[in-house]
């Protein structure tokens, strides 16, 4: 992710400000959080509500950290993903909000800017400091000399699929690769079956490229009756984005001075090429039918071993663990595609950061130094490993990394855990935020067939640059 220099304030940005200013001039002493005994009460806002299988593991780490810290208690609030972020932005313009939250990475240094999250660097020492953090998180929570933010949960994106239903593929002849849509590709890298195909353990092992993708999508969709019954893959299936598409063909959306290069970067262009290339390798109308049966969501295909491959987030392999006997899968892991380039070897990846407010900054001096001891204590390496064996997301202290690794034996956790060292977050750029969901519509409209390619990317090209230049 590019470091986000110093530009004008969007709407978004100003309203921070706004709110940042509104709520550090409303503090005082009489409000203090600290009463004459020293004893301080400070409020903490996350995303797991009551209900949620998250809400009594929060409880506990606050109820122990209570108990190292007796004079410190933390009143906890829970709300659901679907509306916390709404929430906790309005919660900025009044006292009532938080005093310590999660948020999200990539959008750190608005509320920088904005006044609204404290500068946390002054606190950080010898158990909690940057040389905890990959730099690449870090980097979204610098502004100017200060860091506003410390990573607490990350996350990535991994192919998955069934061993059982991959295996099928082994009783496939050189015929039927060649009579693939990526084996009759005019630039194609499938000349047969590949010679490599059964692994050491003698298991069908993931596929590669993206023509291989494309292969093993068409060979593994099994249909009756003119519906199909098994599917291969589709993009619709999991958590899958474009982004790794572009970035596997050596794509950039923005150049180094954060402009638009939809149209120009070749990389896009492929990306999207091949976007396309594997959602149509299937009817999709048929694909859209079989889709619609896996009720709320389309993951539920694959956990009902009907979908033989998905990429999705990283916790999968604890969600199978989870699972009855007869239930589980034979799960297996691999790097998304990456066309064997290793420099363009990325996984799209995010995460939440740990923030303090500002209004603290107007109370006694051990306030801060409080909410910060609890933000230390969140990203200790004892907790960091809770948050993957509890909450089944990445530790964002990296220092737990090693020992997870003598620990686990699984290959499919390895496989997530050795995925970390690749993860890549889309560019955020101050003053078009919500350039992702341009490309997206315009990706859309082509996939549909509304658009074709030049019209999609100049589409999407126009639509960024319309946002850059509207910000105020």
């Amino acid at each position: 992710m590019k470091r986000v220099g110093k530009r004008l304030l969007s709407f978004t940005a100003a309203c921070v400000l706004t709110m940042g200013v509104f709520a550090g001039a409303g503090c005082s002493k009489y409000h203090s959080r600290m009463d004459k005994n020293g004893n301080i009460t400070l409020s903490f806002w996350s995303i797991y509500p009551e209900g949620d299988e998250n809400y009594k593991w929060t409880l506990n780490l606050i109820d122990r950290f209570e108990k190292e810290n007796p004079n410190i208690k933390i009143n906890y609030t829970g709300i659901s993903f679907w509306d916390y972020f709404t929430k906790i932005t309005t919660s900025m313009t009044d006292r009532s909000g938080p005093d310590i939250y999660l948020q999200t990475i990539k959008d750190t240094g608005d509320r920088a800017r904005g006044g609204v999250s404290m500068n946390l660097k002054p606190y950080l020492d010898e158990t909690i400091n940057e040389d905890c953090f990959y730099a690449a998180d870090l980097d979204p929570m610098k502004y100017e000399d200060g860091l506003y933010g410390v990573p607490y949960a990350l996350d990535n994106r991994v192919l998955y699929y069934n061993v059982d239903i991959l295996n099928q593929l082994k009783d496939t002849t050189d015929a039927d690769w060649k009579a693939t849509k990526a084996g009759k590709k005019s630039d194609t890298t499938i000349t047969g079956k590949p010679s490599d195909l059964v692994g050491e353990d003698g298991n069908v092992r993931a596929p590669e490229t993206y023509d291989e993708l494309m292969a093993y999508t068409q060979l593994l969709t099994k249909e009756k009756d003119g519906k199909i019954t098994q599917l291969g893959f589709d993009v619709n299936v999991g958590n899958c984005t474009i982004v790794n598409f572009v970035w596997a063909k050596g794509g950039e959306f923005f150049t180094e001075d954060e402009k638009p290069a939809v149209t120009t970067d070749p990389g896009v262009r492929e990306g999207f090429e091949t976007w396309y290339e594997i959602a149509k390798v299937n009817s999709t109308a048929k694909v859209n039918a079989f889709i619609d049966t896996a009720g709320d969501s389309a993951e539920n295909l694959f956990w009902s071993k009907k979908v033989g491959m998905m990429i999705s987030t990283n916790e999968i392999p604890w969600k199978n663990d989870k699972l009855s006997e007869e239930n589980k899968l034979l799960l297996g892991a691999a790097p998304i595609p990456y066309d064997r380039v290793e420099e363009n070897h990325y996984n799209f990846t995010g995460g939440f950061s740990l923030e303090v407010t500002t209004r603290i900054e107007q109370d006694d001096p051990l306030v801060p130094e409080a909410a910060m001891k609890f933000v230390k204590y969140l990203c200790s390496e004892e907790i960091q490993k809770e948050v993957l064996t509890e909450s089944s997301n990445m530790p964002a202290n990296i220092n737990v990394y090693d020992e997870l690794f003598s620990e686990i034996t699984d290959p499919a956790k390895r496989v997530v855990l050795e995925e970390m060292n690749h993860r890549k977050a889309y560019d955020y750029i101050y003053n078009a935020p919500n350039w992702w969901g341009e490309v997206q519509i315009a990706l859309t409209e082509y996939v549909s067939g509304k658009k074709d390619l030049d019209e999609a990317l100049q589409m999407a090209q126009k639509s960024i640059e319309t946002l850059q230049a509207t910000t105020i």
